[in-house]
């Protein structure tokens, strides 16, 4: 009943995030090879440069889950602190690195939309990295429904469901945005989860501390 009580909601958070793109690719697939092609180039830079705050994260994890376990709820909170600023350090200066697009085609049509594609890329990149260390800091308090609640709401409600309108219907910004417009709207959801869960795991390891050293 433990196991599935934390591993169930971690499983929903990891469909929301895989599903979230893959849904986003077969809908841009229908505004034809281009639009894909340039879809798919900025999702694997993008999911590249993810690979090391998802690293961050699982240590950071374990780390806070550890020190938590041996009664050191300060030393827990350290981490999350040191970890989220690590991450954000370091996904900053990632950004740079988003504009390799050249490696990829010399398509010139491609290379225009993705260029303009991975401007949300830049944008959200440091959020999207923040949340993902914030929610496997979470788990190692054993908090995994509030992350995946925010990451629903997030990547599926913002990012999906905001990014359909804006891409293939009028909107206050005017024409359908094609690809464009999955891209602001998960950029949105991205900032949004991220601002979201930073301050909610901010606030729990410090609570936890507190806690501690009131008793």
């Amino acid at each position: 009943k433990e196991q599935l009580r934390i591993g169930l909601p971690i499983g929903l958070s990891v469909f929301f995030e895989v599903s979230s793109f893959t849904l986003m690719a077969i809908f841009i697939s229908r505004m034809g090879a281009v639009a894909v092609s340039a879809h798919q180039i900025v999702s694997n830079i993008t999911s590249t440069l993810y690979m090391v705050p998802l690293s961050i994260g699982i240590a950071a994890s374990v780390l806070v889950s550890q020190c938590l376990g041996a009664g050191f709820p300060d030393a827990a909170e350290r981490i999350t602190r040191r970890s989220l600023a690590l991450t954000v350090a370091i996904s900053a200066t990632a950004c740079c690195l988003l504009f390799i697009i050249s490696i990829y085609t010399t398509d010139i049509a491609v290379m225009q939309i993705a260029g303009t594609l991975i401007l949300c890329g830049v944008i959200y990149h440091t959020f999207d990295a923040a949340q993902s260390v914030s929610s496997f800091i979470l788990r190692g308090y054993k908090i995994a429904w509030v992350p995946m609640i925010v990451s629903g709401v997030a990547l599926w409600g913002v990012g999906l469901f905001g990014g359909y309108n804006l891409a293939f219907r009028e909107s206050f910004l005017g024409a359908p945005l094609g690809p464009l417009g999955f891209w602001i709207a998960c950029a949105c959801g991205l900032i949004l989860s991220g601002i979201t869960l930073v301050s909610f795991a901010l606030y729990h390891a410090r609570s936890v501390k507190l806690a501690a050293q009131k008793a």
